[in-house]
């Protein structure tokens, strides 16, 4: 791939999604049930909007995330890492004696969730209500990425008054149905093989399949496709054609986090340069999902050199 611009003058992105605190506790050895177990327990700042607009500002674009957080613990924790990421939240909003959007999970002694308890209510407060007080906002942005945590209302409401180009993350194959009826109104998604079979009607089991389901997204309305494959890459797909990306040579460190690094980098990618070729992002998209993949934190320590430098030195296998 020639060295292009990866930088930007001017604009922002505004991410609309959730933000959370993910609380988890890993066990030394066999976990005994009702009693207290020895190990370690652990906090960090997560949820898949807030995850992507940590990306985006460490490849330096500037970010809006458009959430809700209480005026707890967790919310002050939370303003405290979006102001430490360059992550704005002048257009989110706390809630007065709200609960903080929070995670909590326990592990087995191999690191394998047994469960999680999961009080992210507070999300139900971003409404067409209180979205329709940021709408100017939002319009004057380059780009409005939507996470699918949001309702399926808030998304139906974004489809209808949103001007600017909509990115969509489909999040899991539970929320991924958030974006059928607005599939018309996105510039581009970004599912995994399990949630673009649940929004084509497609099983995807390889690249051909992928092909098969991207081609019906096209149908439907949606301008790009890039449909995740794991270790077979990437699928990218728009009306113009479509292109395999394999994976890059990766020493795998963490699997959590590649995929919204992966999806920031698609909005990256078009926040730098709308006209960049559709290969071109793929490379991209899986240059950072490489460096998700080697790095501790589900957020990697990310630049725009960093990517560069994928770009150039690691070897695409075939």
């Amino acid at each position: 791939m020639n060295s292009q611009k990866l930088q930007s003058e001017t604009g922002y992105v505004v991410v609309v999604g959730g933000m959370n605190m993910d609380i988890f506790g890993m066990p030394d050895r066999k976990v005994i049930e009702r009693d207290s177990n020895i190990g370690e327990i652990g906090m960090a700042v997560g949820g898949v909007g807030q995850n992507i607009a940590q990306n985006l500002a460490h490849l330096e674009v500037p970010t809006y995330l458009v959430t809700v957080y209480g005026d707890d613990y967790n919310g002050a924790l939370l303003q405290q890492s979006c102001a430490e990421n360059h992550i704005s939240l002048d257009q989110a909003h706390e809630i007065k004696g709200g609960r903080s959007s929070t995670y909590m999970y326990i592990t087995d002694e191999h690191g394998d969730m047994l469960v999680g308890v999961n009080d992210m209510a507070i999300c139900e407060q971003i409404t067409p209500e209180f979205l329709a007080t940021k709408l100017d906002f939002i319009n004057h942005a380059d780009i409005c990425l939507i996470d699918a945590n949001i309702s399926q209302q808030a998304i139906d409401w974004l489809g209808s008054h949103v001007t600017v180009p909509l990115f969509g993350d489909t999040v899991s194959v539970t929320k991924a149905h958030h974006f059928e009826h607005i599939l018309n109104k996105l510039h581009t998604l970004k599912p995994n093989a399990l949630e673009a079979s649940l929004l084509s009607g497609v099983k995807v089991t390889d690249t051909q399949s992928a092909e098969a389901a991207a081609a019906v997204l096209l149908d439907k309305g949606v301008q790009n496709v890039f449909i995740s494959l794991g270790a077979d890459g990437i699928l990218c797909a728009n009306q113009r054609g479509m292109v395999h990306v394999p994976i890059l040579k990766t020493d795998i460190v963490n699997a959590n986090g590649a995929g919204d690094c992966g999806m920031a980098a698609i909005t990256w990618s078009y926040f730098t340069n709308p006209e960049r070729e559709l290969q071109a992002t793929g490379q991209i998209a899986q240059a950072a999902s490489s460096i998700a993949l080697e790095s501790t934190k589900s957020v990697p320590d990310i630049t725009p050199h960093q990517v560069s430098q994928k770009l150039e030195a690691l070897t695409i296998l075939n």
